[in-house]
């Protein structure tokens, strides 16, 4: 062997060694990791509190930070994509979704990888049953209902991995609780399907009684479950106490307008709807697609009122804006709906005109 040849030999085997350390060092780190822990805690804590106030941007740069410092670990990418679903779901424009894929499926990469080598602990499965869970949503928004469910028992079967190994690790009880609610409630009609709603609904209150991180998110979804347990005056009381604690929040102020709305509490849904319609309208970037949702709101409400003006003035201003082509398909069935009462609030006035 010719000198350089054992040169560049030796340089591929030290180069080599290196790699496997910084491997062995990441490792260590990822192992070392306990996001219940001071200072750890209170930084993820904040970019939930940052999310839960529309504020995006920090709770997405607080939690690249921890991505940055912890490259090896599923926790930071889960909580950037996470961040990024909101800021999507909070604007109804998906302009950021391959960016969250990219996340959630290097959160899912790096728990895989920390499992095969037997490095994976109760929260490394937790994150990557998150991902998994955050992912199946995303795709049942986008109506990849197959992929939505695959993603959905994934995460599920990872959530319980985590419990197996940690029963005190009452963040994954959401995840768990929430499947098994909506599973039974969506195919109540099947026989074979076993009715696990009220072990759902359990295993969320637990989440949110005991669970680190899932407090606030919990008690959201709790009400959602609720409305659709016909108990809105519970899920009101919830949501008029997430709104207290954040009342900035889109978040909370969109599940509050819904249970109120839902439960024909028109008196509370109106100024709610007329509020949001204010905030949405400020939004950089509106697309108004949810300027749609809250104006057709507002007519509804009106028509039940029989206040045909306002219901026209409502579908004139939704029926004059300017849409995007994807959002014009996307709310077909929201400019359907404020066709048909400007025509029947037309009617309305015409024949009072005429009597």
């Amino acid at each position: 062997m010719k000198f350089q040849e054992i040169q560049d030999h030796r340089w591929r085997l030290v180069s080599f060694g290196v790699e496997l350390v910084l491997l062995l060092l990441g490792l260590a780190t990822a192992m070392a990791l306990e996001p219940t822990r001071e200072p750890l805690k209170s930084r993820i804590e904040a970019g939930i509190e940052f999310t839960l106030n529309n504020q995006f941007t920090r709770a997405e740069s607080l939690y690249l930070e921890l991505m940055r410092e912890n490259p090896q670990h599923p926790m930071g990418y889960f909580y950037v994509g996470a961040t990024l679903q909101a800021q999507m779901l909070d604007a109804e424009e998906y302009n950021r979704e391959q960016e969250f894929y990219w996340f959630m499926n290097r959160a899912i990469h790096l728990a895989d990888s920390l499992s095969h080598v037997g490095q994976a602990d109760a929260w490394v499965y937790f994150y990557e049953g998150s991902a998994y869970i955050y992912r199946s949503f995303m795709k049942s928004k986008r109506d990849s209902w197959f992929g939505a469910y695959r993603d959905a028992v994934r995460g599920v079967s990872r959530l319980k991995k985590a419990l197996t190994l940690d029963s005190t690790l009452y963040d994954a009880y959401l995840g768990v609780g929430s499947y098994k609610y909506w599973k039974s409630a969506k195919v109540d009609w099947l026989p074979f399907v076993k009715d696990e709603r009220a072990e759902g609904i359990r295993m969320v209150e637990m989440a949110i009684e005991k669970g680190k991180f899932v407090h606030w998110v919990g008690r959201d979804q709790l009400c959602w479950i609720l409305m659709n347990e016909h108990q809105y005056d519970r899920a009101q009381k919830i949501a008029r106490e997430n709104l207290r604690n954040f009342p900035r929040s889109r978040f909370f102020k969109w599940t509050l307008v819904e249970i109120a709305q839902r439960s024909k509490n028109y008196q509370l849904s109106y100024p709610l709807y007329q509020e949001l319609l204010g905030e949405v309208r400020a939004l950089p970037g509106n697309n108004h697609y949810n300027e749609l949702e809250c104006l057709v709101k507002l007519a509804e409400i009106d028509w039940q009122r029989k206040n045909y003006l306002r219901v026209q003035k409502w579908c004139n201003q939704a029926l004059s804006l300017k849409l995007r082509e994807d959002i014009r398909k996307r709310a077909r069935r929201k400019l359907n709906r404020l066709v048909e009462l400007q025509r029947l609030a037309t009617e309305q006035l015409h024949r009072t005109t005429t009597k």
